[in-house]
């Protein structure tokens, strides 16, 4: 067995762009990259975190109200996961999101009520990030997922 020295990823701006274009993502190839282990289990919990915290807030507030928003806001930025465009280090906020979803996507994959949580939570966690994307960041969010909608201008 042989072990080496985790290196890390050197990016140009416009390739770090290419790997996590948008803050919001459907996670749909998973992760290549090699990681350490310490860095595999800190994901592990931040996520596991972040998802007790969107259920606990679910239940407490009302979801998509100005105290639920500014909780979760606040929950998201605690464990410095990428929730809006144009922050300091997105990069290593997107690629902490994507990598982290991925490992407790195999994790909570052993029975039917893991998975039903899991699934709960992070469709509550894309439904709020969603809601506090920019007008113009929706559309370039759905143009780059193949998506096809109309916005609705009717008053």
């Amino acid at each position: 067995m042989e072990f080496s020295k985790r290196r890390k990823l050197n990016l140009a701006g416009d390739q770090k762009n290419a790997c996590y274009p948008h803050s919001l993502q459907f996670y749909l190839q998973p992760p290549t990259e090699n990681i350490s282990l310490i860095e595999f289990e800190n994901l592990a919990i931040d996520r596991v975190k972040l998802l007790k915290a969107v259920e606990n807030l679910g239940v407490s507030y009302v979801k998509g109200h100005e105290p639920y928003q500014s909780k979760m806001e606040a929950e998201i930025r605690k464990v410095k996961f990428s929730y809006r465009e144009n922050l300091e280090d997105e990069y290593e906020a997107r690629r902490k999101d994507h990598i982290s979803h991925f490992i407790l996507r195999l994790a909570y994959c052993q029975s039917e009520d893991l998975r039903r949580w899991f699934i709960q939570q992070e469709m509550d966690l894309l439904r709020f990030r969603f809601s506090i994307l920019p007008k113009d960041k929706i559309q370039d969010f759905l143009k780059d997922s193949h998506l096809h909608f109309e916005a609705d201008c009717s008053p």
